[in-house]
């Protein structure tokens, strides 16, 4: 998985059963009036779905030749492209667990190679290169052949490119540097692609040189299927954030060139840059000066498959959050909410955060008196792309009925939203809005880096108080060990914005919990410390905990065994009753 921790020292270099249930008396905090955002209308069950068509499994060794990997994972976009939730990718030991838990089965089970054969034969058309001498270029040989609707051989392989639509070796000759190409293929395809992706070729993961890292490792299948089937343009440039840089200035250059809507979503991974324990640019809004990027980390096979084979969730209703808590504010309580974090990251809701659902679900079952309110952060983009995978979260949380959702950072994108380029906000915040009433919640997880949260508290987030759509925001620094809202006494836990026209926000101050092992780092205290922390809060205080899985902390060793120490006093609560709670406070 991505190296996304710890971001400390990435940007510094730039229950008791009575804590566990409702209590607190029988009534809801009234929340405030919420309008449904433009775009998501009232959710349609009749509306067509795909007819099921048979499922090819393909089985992809990890022993198999990495071009030949690239290749079949192509196949498998275009296959899905052509025909919708054709072709399944097994490479990954949790790939065929989503098809038990989806209740589907194989048609037919094939290796890659006799699987790559057939696709040829489907698929003719073909682009031809050399993986040992081009490895720096595949990005752009894979975004060719997504464009042209072809499969990208290896000469090395044993299924030929004979007739290929596009010569990566004569083509790309006199252009075989990462920024030659890049602006070569985006001249040629650019206008034939639908989004941006960033896939790294297979440079050292944490050089010592960040500016020119050693192509010592081969390049990864994951999301190569979603580039084939949408035609995304898939580019790594090292350098493309780095001021002064030729790479740079293509970057942007790409970038502003308008092809694509602003804010960009930008798939895959920008894992260039790893300084002092994390990457630099991977939320992708400093990366250009244009500041109009956000990321959609999505380094994950069988995109294309649960993205073609369900239409997408677009409309409220869809899905249904469970009922929020009948908890009434008192303020001889305390209210905490923990949320999971990560949840942006597809590839961790495709993989760990199923398995920690499932031993949150199990745990639930056995001892239901003690099934205390948790949030897990959860990617909106799941519905489009996953929108199975998302029906399942929220399938498995209606059965604990205690498992909620919030937005991750920051919403609609893994994004620095107060440092997007200004017209790049509103459409932000609008996507944001549309992605609470599709996913029926109400909050989201907002990241700033520092020294913009003034900004950020007097002029973004504002903007989210004029439709009511989202009524909690919770914040975490970048790096998060450095405080934020210092402007507020030491003893405040959240702020409620208000406007004119009666719109609520609560605002609150973020608590990160990473691991359980120290007894004096506040990120890493163990439970019965971070249980003792919690318990001396101020009665009345709302707020929340945000838990992160890179110090070590799991599910168990953190919040099951957390929950059970806190004292009748402390109740824990979802997001979105954390924010009514608040509110209702403050009237």
């Amino acid at each position: 998985m991505p190296k996304r921790k710890p971001r400390a020292l990435l940007l510094v270099a730039m229950c008791l059963a009575s804590s566990c249930g409702d209590g607190g008396g029988d009534a809801r905090p009234e929340p405030p009036p919420q309008k449904v955002p433009p775009g998501c209308g009232k959710y349609d069950p009749s509306r067509a779905k795909p007819a099921p068509q048979p499922i090819t499994v393909v089985h992809l060794d990890p022993g198999v030749p990495p071009s030949t990997q690239l290749a079949v994972a192509a196949c498998a976009g275009l296959r899905n492209r052509k025909v919708s939730g054709s072709v399944y990718l097994d490479a990954d030991p949790h790939d065929l667990g989503w098809l038990s838990e989806l209740g589907l089965s194989a048609a037919t089970t094939v290796d890659a190679e006799p699987f790559l054969a057939s696709c040829v034969e489907a698929f003719p058309s073909c682009v031809r290169y050399d993986y040992a001498t081009q490895k720096a270029l595949l990005p752009n040989v894979l975004t060719a052949a997504a464009a042209l609707g072809a499969v990208p051989l290896d000469e090395g392989q044993k299924v030929r490119c004979a007739a290929p639509v596009f010569d990566a070796v004569t083509e790309l000759a006199d252009k075989s540097t990462p920024l030659l190409a890049t602006k070569y293929v985006f001249d040629k395809f650019g206008r034939q692609t639908t989004g941006l992706a960033m896939l790294n070729p297979g440079y050292e993961q944490a050089p010592s040189e960040p500016r020119s890292p050693a192509l010592n490792r081969e390049m990864k299948p994951a999301l190569v299927d979603l580039v084939f089937s949408e035609k995304l343009f898939a580019v790594f440039l090292v350098n493309g954030c780095t001021n002064g840089h030729p790479e740079k200035a293509a970057l942007s250059s790409i970038v502003d060139a308008g092809q694509w809507p602003s804010p960009i979503p930008v798939y895959g991974y920008n894992n260039s840059w790893y300084v002092l324990g994390g990457y630099l640019y991977e939320a992708q809004t400093t990366c250009l000066d244009s500041h109009k990027m956000g990321a959609v980390p999505s380094e994950v096979g069988n995109l294309s498959f649960f993205s073609t084979r369900a239409p997408a969730i677009t409309e409220a209703g869809a899905v249904v959050q469970n009922p929020a808590e009948a908890v009434t504010y008192d303020p001889q309580k305390t209210y905490v909410a923990f949320v999971v974090g990560d949840g942006d990251n597809i590839q961790y809701m495709l993989t760990t955060r199923r398995d920690w659902f499932q031993q949150r679900v199990a745990s639930c079952a056995a001892s239901p008196s003690s099934c205390a309110p948790l949030t897990w952060s959860i990617s909106p983009h799941l519905a489009r792309l996953a929108p199975d995978v998302l029906g399942w979260y929220y399938a498995k949380s209606h059965q604990t009925k205690r498992d909620y959702f919030v937005l991750p950072p920051s919403g609609h994108l893994y994004a620095y939203p107060s440092t997007l380029a200004e017209a790049a906000q509103n459409p932000f915040v609008a996507a944001t809005e549309r992605d609470a009433c599709v996913l029926g919640l109400t909050g989201t997880v907002h990241w700033d880096s520092a020294g913009t949260w003034r900004v950020a508290a007097d002029h973004f987030l504002p903007k989210y108080l004029k439709n009511g759509a989202i009524r909690g925001i919770f914040p975490v620094n970048v790096p998060f060990a450095f405080p934020i809202f210092t402007w507020w006494p030491e003893e405040q836990f959240f702020e409620v914005q208000k406007d004119t026209e009666g719109g609520r926000l609560a605002v609150f101050k973020p608590r990160s919990w990473r691991g359980i092992d120290s007894a004096s780092d506040a990120f890493r205290l163990t439970p019965q410390l971070m249980a003792a922390e919690i318990a001396a809060y101020p009665k009345g205080t709302v707020t929340w905990v945000y838990m992160t899985s890179d110090g070590g902390l799991t599910l168990e060793n953190g919040f099951l065994t957390l929950a059970k120490l806190l004292p009748p006093h402390v109740q824990l609560v979802s997001t979105d009753t954390a924010a009514n709670l608040a509110i209702a406070s403050q009237r």
